[in-house]
């Protein structure tokens, strides 16, 4: 298996996984979703609520701003030295009082801890108007994807497979296929070649029109992927935290399997 990467920054990866099963790319693909932890309010305490929204959907729209998470520092409640009860290794505290008018942001919101915070301070929470006020306290913690979807540390995530398109010694050059391509990755150079496999969906217009039957599209064990994150990590470091949490998965298997026989 091996990744080369087509395009990169701190929110969007696209890359090529090549010589790997299906299953392990979808492995892949449901790991960087629902198993990397990042930082989501988990609960909020509602001291002042006056707007004209019930707590339980400021508490919502709060959960869903994304936080900037730190793994090094912080622990999943459930493996704390504190058993999950709540300390500064696996929560951090933010604090609201704002009164109107006013539309209330992300920025309004004060962390306990600098390093952590939002990652975008424009994500409108609620608007108050004159008289109006909050003042909460929230508390965040580390969870995962599979717990809920506010933990997920990307936005999206998908891959398709990369066909090969095989070209064979009887095509006649006719530019049926060529002309058939919804995607325009086929020309006619003296023979017909391929320009853009990576664009390719597997449509197979060009078999359908091919009446030699001279060309063929035929899946790879090759994936393309593109990974779109939410700001809490950096997508780099949501690709690696998969593949070793995959890893353990695979160590722990084996394991249980070996105590078994």
């Amino acid at each position: 298996m091996r990744i080369e990467i087509l395009e990169e920054s701190d929110l969007k990866v696209r890359f090529i996984l090549h010589n790997a099963p299906i299953a392990l790319a979808n492995s892949f693909r449901r790991a960087m979703k629902s198993l990397v932890p990042t930082m989501a309010v988990d609960y909020v305490v509602f001291y002042m609520n006056t707007s004209f929204l019930y707590d339980e959907i400021i508490a919502h729209r709060i959960g869903l701003i994304p936080i900037k998470t730190d793994l090094e520092r912080f622990n999943m409640p459930d493996k704390c030295v504190c058993g999950g009860e709540g300390c500064p290794n696996c929560q951090v505290s933010f604090r609201l009082n704002v009164e109107g008018p006013k539309v209330v942001y992300s920025g309004d919101l004060i962390s306990e801890d600098p390093e952590i915070k939002p990652v975008y301070d424009n994500i409108p929470i609620v608007e108050l108007y004159e008289g109006q006020q909050l003042m909460i306290e929230a508390v965040a913690r580390l969870g995962t994807g599979k717990e809920h979807a506010k933990y997920q540390p990307v936005s999206a995530c998908y891959y398709k497979i990369i066909p090969e398109i095989i070209v064979k010694d009887n095509c006649n050059n006719c530019g049926n296929c060529v002309s058939a391509c919804p995607r325009n990755i086929l020309r006619l150079n003296g023979k017909v070649e391929v320009t853009d496999i990576l664009s390719c969906s597997m449509c197979r217009e060009c078999v359908k029109v091919c009446e030699e039957n001279a060309i063929d599209v035929v899946e790879t064990d090759n994936y393309l992927f593109a990974v779109e994150g939410t700001g809490a990590l950096p997508v780099k470091v949501v690709m690696k935290k998969a593949l070793e949490i995959l890893k353990e998965k695979a160590e722990e298997m084996n394991r249980i399997i070996l105590e078994i026989i």
